[in-house]
């Protein structure tokens, strides 16, 4: 083989391994990228799929996220690289917002029941005086 066409060769082999993963981090939509993530990172629930991806519907609606292109670039980059979501303040805020408008912490935080979600996203202002982490939520043990 000579170093012409050795160097050819090398040249498209590293093109196509990087355009044809990109080529699907293009085409991904946030929403599709938005329910991965949700879904990755609470793996250990029952979720309701449908659900999930009704409540990115509607948590999109009023967020920052469509107009943001950095946003967007790091949803994408947590779902595709499966990256940790401790260091991303707005992943982090979209999949405590989605535990939220759910009924886990209503059937107290019982991980063998399927998770549904509410049909409401999440805001203190519509719900106040929900506290997931009182008491009551806990069930009682013995001593």
């Amino acid at each position: 083989m000579k170093r012409r066409s050795f160097l050819r060769l090398t040249g498209l082999t590293g093109a196509g391994m990087i355009a044809l993963p990109s080529l699907g981090y293009v085409y991904t939509s946030n929403q599709d990228a938005a329910v991965g993530v949700i879904m990755n990172e609470l793996h250990y629930l029952k979720l309701d799929k449908k659900g999930v991806e009704q409540f990115v519907n509607d948590f999109f609606k009023s967020h920052y996220i469509n107009e943001s292109l950095r946003a967007q670039i790091n949803l994408r980059s947590i779902y595709y690289l499966g990256l940790d979501i401790k260091k991303s303040e707005m992943v982090t805020e979209l999949v405590h917002n989605y535990l939220l408008s759910t009924d886990f912490f209503l059937n107290k935080m019982d991980e063998s029941k399927p998770v549904k979600y509410l049909g409401v996203v999440y805001t203190p202002y519509a719900k106040p005086c929900s506290n997931p982490f009182s008491s009551l939520y806990y069930p009682q043990e013995s001593i």
